[in-house]
């Protein structure tokens, strides 16, 4: 038996569909766990379910898992049957969805295992919170403009900042204001240390974390936000690919013998996305011989396309160091050994004299297999790589 599944919060409206197409019933349940685990207990190893990824998609796919032959969640904007359809009410689209399934036409979504989901749940709320910290220096800074007061300081939340804001003279009002912004600050700012000490904690135990972090410009946060969208590498087969998941790559329009190319698709995790392209803005200045791809581009179409262009070489690259399983080769020697120390137990500060001066040692002191040698060919595009980012950090100092 094929069964559809259209879900809301209160309720699911479910199809059974034949395997000869015969429409067999419609019916609804509760969509709490008592209704989903009831409904699941009547399944068996040969029935499919398939249902469309929505807010708490999760929870019920884990939850008839255990019971059916296959539970598939379809991607819902992909669903064209029920994007387009001119009459469209609940029995209509779970009969579309389980018709679909029974043919092989569900374009399906890949749903994660419990601990990809887990750390999935905490690199969201970590993005959460960084947002409310972003929202509340804002009006903070509102505040303080609001009031003709120019800030001294380069970093208005540093020591000295914080010393001077407390100092202005505010009205009664104001002082309200900013002293209850500041608290509000402060709380968010413990939050989101206790969170990045536990994604740390968490990256110390993962091999694959620390691979990604040699790469220049990802942290912690960064590496732990990039395995948690990625999921298993091995679902991808090539590079291109997962920058696909990422909607890293153009959009493409082609018919007969005309093909245009667009912008990014914007397709997939969007989260994963971001946290690419934020940290291709931190590549973009370091010294790798990565960010020529930034420096090439950005002299024909600017900053913003540029950093993109970038972004997606990381994801590329963040494959096949997670495929290959080894670390970035180009990696900075010093700033990759303290953002190595910062998630290894027991690691003490290094004494002088001993502070190691190859990658390979690095490697060695933290447990990373030692990346293999370079290709002739790779070398002559790696010193040409050089050379444009030696270049441009010129004429950027010139300027």
């Amino acid at each position: 038996m094929f069964y559809g599944l259209d879900i809301h919060k209160q309720f699911i409206q479910i199809c059974e569909v034949a395997a000869d197409g015969k429409r067999c019933g419609d019916y609804r349940i509760a969509a709490s766990p008592e209704g989903i685990q009831a409904f699941a207990r009547k399944l068996g190893p040969e029935d499919q379910v398939v249902l469309e990824a929505t807010f708490h998609s999760w929870a019920i796919w884990s939850l008839l898992v255990p019971h059916a032959g296959k539970v598939v969640v379809a991607d819902a904007t992909q669903v064209k049957a029920i994007a387009y359809a001119r009459i469209k009410t609940d029995k209509i689209d779970a009969h579309i969805l389980a018709q679909l399934l029974r043919v092989g036409f569900i374009p399906e979504v890949a749903m994660p295992d419990t601990e990809t989901w887990a750390l999935r749940e905490l690199v969201s709320h970590r993005r959460f919170l960084g947002k409310q910290r972003v929202a509340l220096r804002n009006r903070i800074q509102s505040l303080v403009n609001s009031s003709l007061h120019d800030c001294p300081y380069n970093e208005l939340f540093g020591v000295g900042g914080r010393r001077w804001l407390a100092a202005l003279p505010f009205t009664a009002t104001e002082q309200g204001i900013r002293d209850s912004m500041l608290r509000l600050h402060d709380a968010v700012e413990r939050e989101i240390d206790q969170l990045d000490e536990t994604l740390r904690q968490l990256a110390s135990e993962r091999l694959d974390a620390r691979l990604l972090m040699t790469i220049p410009g990802v942290n912690v946060t960064g590496a732990m936000g990039l395995l948690a969208a990625i999921g298993e590498i091995s679902r991808f087969d090539a590079p291109g690919k997962l920058a696909s998941y990422f909607g890293l790559v153009p959009r493409v329009n082609q018919s007969a013998d005309k093909c245009y190319h667009g912008h990014i698709t914007k397709a997939g995790r969007s989260q994963g996305r971001w946290l690419a392209i934020e940290a291709a803005q931190s590549l973009a200045n370091s010294v790798s011989p990565l960010a020529a791809t930034y420096h090439r581009v950005h002299r024909k179409k600017g900053h913003n396309v540029a950093v993109t262009a970038l972004a997606r070489k990381l994801v590329v690259l963040a494959w096949h160091l997670l495929t290959k399983g080894e670390p970035y080769r180009y990696a900075p020697i010093a700033r990759t050994r303290v953002k190595l120390k910062r998630v290894t137990p027991g690691a003490g500060p290094a004494t002088i004299g001993q502070v190691p001066r190859t990658l390979e040692a690095v490697c060695a002191e933290f447990g990373l297999p030692v990346p293999r040698e370079a290709s002739l060919g790779e070398r002559r595009v790696t010193a040409r790589n050089r050379r444009v980012v030696t270049l441009a950090r010129k004429q950027g100092a010139a300027n």
